[in-house]
């Protein structure tokens, strides 16, 4: 079931990312090779705000499915949070197709078509286990807070990536301000993309 519900919920935020239309008639073509991302592109883009925050979303949502689909192995807590994950996603479903488009195409550039969400889960190395980052807190209690959590600012794709949108002229006045001497742009350390519940 809950292969289903993790399956389901990455079809649901790839929707529309893939709404072409299906050709009529299906001419047999060669399998395309693997999408492969250029080992500079790896990991997280500090040097490159715009990016980072999509990657640092995209971990978020990720990890928020991984919880989701975890949750609905519980009996007390499946409907709770499917009701949940669906009110959320029906707000931020949207920002979530932009976040894959913008990083499918700075993974795979003309290749972004082809894109699915493991795609960007190998390219930004994130887990397929919610397991790791609850760390202390029970899957019991993650899932009892989830219903709550999710509707706290932290998950409010929308606004987080419309704040992000500094313009030029402010965003290179902050690395000024922020750079080392030598001149190479300084960086926060992003947190890992993890999904466990807020501190009370």
């Amino acid at each position: 079931m809950r292969r289903v519900f993790v399956f389901i919920l990455c079809l649901a935020l790839l929707n529309s990312v893939q709404a072409e239309d299906v050709p009529q008639t299906i001419v047999p073509a060669e399998t395309p090779s693997a999408l492969e991302v250029s080992p500079k592109r790896l990991g997280y883009a500090f040097d490159q705000p715009e990016i980072l925050i999509r990657q640092r979303l995209f971990g978020l949502a990720h990890g928020l499915s991984l919880l989701a689909a975890a949750c609905l192995d519980l009996p007390e807590h499946s409907k709770p949070i499917q009701d949940a994950y669906a009110a959320w996603h029906a707000r931020q479903g949207k920002t979530i197709e932009t976040l894959v488009q913008d990083l499918a195409l700075y993974y795979f550039d003309s290749r972004a078509h082809e894109v699915q969400w493991p795609d960007l889960v190998r390219a930004l190395n994130l887990g397929d286990s919610i397991q790791p980052s609850l760390g202390t807190v029970s899957l019991p209690d993650a899932c009892a807070s989830l219903p709550e959590a999710i509707a706290r600012p932290r998950y409010e794709f929308d606004k987080l990536l419309a704040e992000s949108a500094v313009p030029t002229t402010h965003r290179q006045a902050e690395l000024v301000v922020t750079s080392p001497r030598s001149g190479i742009p300084g960086t926060q350390s992003a947190p890992a993309p993890t999904i466990a519940p807020p501190a009370e």
